[in-house]
């Protein structure tokens, strides 16, 4: 459909406040066809409040880590979770209602879209975030960014005869009833692309990182997108950030769009909540103005 117009978001963690000025934009853009990269939840102070938001509005959404804890409980996970790391996440789930796990529950763990004759895959990230988070992780791709000036090539061992190979043998030596096992069993079970290799796509959009990496390759490219209501470097700090594509002949167009945000609500909301890790401040730069 020629000028179909899709807007993404991505890692909004339960940021209610940009959550919803990004969608109220969206709505008077007349907009109709909108997807989250996942960690709608995880970190932040109103996790349940913006399931329900996402909900109400018919948001589409991928599972990001932060589900994945919810749904996989946090033993695959427990190379990177310490005791606050912990308590931050029962916290979230003494925040949700059955509801809204049952709604998280049911994000897939990618979805794939043509536009203007391109192959798109949306997913949190490129590489398994259910098991494959050490070697190839968001801070090996950021390393990678800065050593060789390109990351993409660790996206290539998604779906490949070598992960297989290693998946298998780790399953085998751990044992299918071994809690540390359930991101691997449900990666084999229900692979991200449904199987494909990344170069089978156009292109690539992934959140996680949070922070704008755009890279090009001959067959794929591949955009990492700004967390929803997390700002870096230049970003002004009071604004949410999502992307439109506009659908054209044989291509589509891709903008990052930056919408104003109450940050003085969204501040008082971080310290009203009680949450037990502050991680949330670090990552909005709280207290901060530019």
């Amino acid at each position: 459909m020629k000028n179909r117009k899709i807007a993404i978001l991505t890692d909004i963690h339960a940021l209610l406040e940009p959550t919803q000025a990004a969608l109220d934009d969206i709505e008077k853009r007349g907009i109709k066809e909108i997807y989250s990269l996942g960690d709608n939840v995880g970190v932040g102070p109103n996790p349940g409040e913006v399931i329900d938001l996402l909900e109400e509005k018919g948001v589409i959404s991928v599972a990001g880590n932060s589900e994945e804890y919810i749904r996989l409980g946090i033993e695959p996970f427990n190379s990177y979770f310490n005791t606050l790391k912990t308590k931050s996440h029962l916290w979230t789930l003494s925040k949700l209602n059955e509801h809204q796990k049952g709604i998280i529950s049911l994000y897939p763990h990618s979805i794939e879209l043509l536009v203007g004759g391109k192959k798109i895959a949306l997913c949190h990230f490129a590489n398994d975030i259910r098991f494959d988070f050490d070697k190839n992780s968001t801070w090996s791709y950021q390393a990678n960014i800065n050593y060789s000036g390109h990351g993409y090539k660790q996206f290539l061992y998604t779906n490949s005869p070598e992960q297989k190979d290693k998946m298998e043998k780790i399953i085998k030596y751990y044992g299918v009833d071994s809690p540390m096992m359930r991101g691997y069993l449900s990666a084999m079970d229900s692979p991200l692309f449904k199987g494909k290799r990344v170069d089978f796509f156009d292109a690539i959009i992934q959140g996680h990182v949070h922070f704008k990496i755009y890279e090009h390759t001959n067959s794929t490219d591949f955009y990492s997108i700004r967390a929803l209501g997390i700002a870096y470097q230049k970003d002004p700090i009071d604004t949410a950030s999502y992307v439109i594509l506009t659908e054209k002949d044989e291509r589509f167009d891709f903008e990052e769009v930056l919408v104003k945000f109450d940050r003085e609500k969204m501040e008082y909301s971080i310290l009203k909540s009680g949450m037990p890790d502050d991680t949330i401040k670090h990552f909005v730069e709280f207290g901060k103005k530019r």
